[in-house]
């Protein structure tokens, strides 16, 4: 086995970083220590990307981010977000947004950063002043002037500034994200809950629009918030409420192949995510260092077998709405 971490162009850009990134949306779940020595191991196993956010735990995440990342070589890449205000006006307001990436960069110990992203855009917030509350998703039937909108100016002031190298924008609905992106000039795109082996609504929209536009293609969420760390039969037999027809019957057949292959489901989940070379990053939440290790293990391994990627690939999954 290879010892040495995948490495990828990030994009068309002059970076390159390792296929699997760390991210920090539960690095605070078992403790802030926990969460520190997990952005340690990382580095010592040779991740180079870390991504965070104000809206990580409670803003924990970017302290836990910045202490552990205090001595980390140079050639590492950190990315934080703007958002999560407590209106909808926090949104709008460009002194707020600039007060905040202060405020991030304090957090984080550093000077600038990487990449700075736009959190949850397919959130009405940022793009409608009158948006009903602050979590309400864009609407299919409105009109909204992404390109100007008071986050774009400051990301592109923040880039002008020297406060970061990159500015993009993440969020967690394929095709919401996708008219977004067909919009704003960014350098990267951040899709979560939209690749995983049970969804595969990117493929779909997001994925060809990031190649057409030439921009950075991020992958999070690829254990479908938490779904498939490992097989739960009993969904199978009193489905969740989050679990329509059509997914138990995905689950179910995944479960099947996961049982013949011998694989397990993380990291069946794992490395079938990093099969899709569109990605630049693959991002992972840890919240353990144990569990940066199985993840970096898993990476490590490969590709899925040819045999088992096939069954994956025939489950005949259809694009999330």
């Amino acid at each position: 086995m290879n010892t040495s971490l995948p490495v990828r162009p990030f994009g068309s850009t002059p970076e390159r970083t390792t296929a699997i990134g760390l991210g920090g949306a539960v690095l605070a779940n078992s403790s802030h220590r926990d969460g520190v020595a997990t952005v340690r191991r990382a580095l010592e196993l040779g991740v180079k990307y870390f991504d965070t956010s104000p809206g990580y735990c409670a803003n924990e995440s970017q302290l836990m981010m910045g202490e552990g990342l205090a001595d980390a070589p140079d050639d590492i890449m950190v990315a934080t977000k703007i958002g999560y205000f407590d209106t909808p006006t926090g949104f709008r307001s460009e002194n707020g947004i600039k007060r905040q990436i202060e405020d991030n960069l304090k957090r984080l110990r550093r000077d600038s950063v990487d990449v700075l992203q736009v959190h949850e855009a397919n959130w009405a917030s940022w793009w409608d002043e009158h948006a009903e509350n602050r979590t309400a998703q864009i609407s299919s039937d409105t009109g909204y002037e992404f390109a100007d909108a008071p986050a774009m100016r400051v990301l592109r002031w923040a880039r002008e500034q020297g406060l970061c190298r990159y500015i993009g924008i993440t969020g967690n609905v394929s095709h919401q994200m996708t008219r977004i992106l067909a919009d704003v000039d960014v350098d990267t795109f951040l899709v979560a809950y939209s690749y995983d082996l049970v969804v595969r609504s990117a493929e779909a929209d997001a994925m060809p629009l990031a190649r057409t536009k030439d921009v950075v293609l991020i992958l999070g969420a690829i254990f479908y918030g938490g779904r498939l760390v490992a097989p739960h039969p009993e969904w199978l037999a009193s489905p969740p409420e989050w679990m329509t027809t059509d997914l138990r019957d995905r689950f179910e057949r995944l479960y099947g192949i996961q049982r013949e292959s011998g694989i397990p489901l993380v990291e069946m989940a794992m490395r079938f995510a990093l099969a899709q070379r569109d990605a630049s990053v693959v991002l992972v939440g840890c919240a353990r260092p144990g569990e940066i290790e199985q993840l970096v293990e898993a990476t490590l391994a490969g590709e899925l077998p040819s045999d088992v990627a096939r069954e994956v690939a025939t489950l005949g999954l259809r694009p999330e709405a």
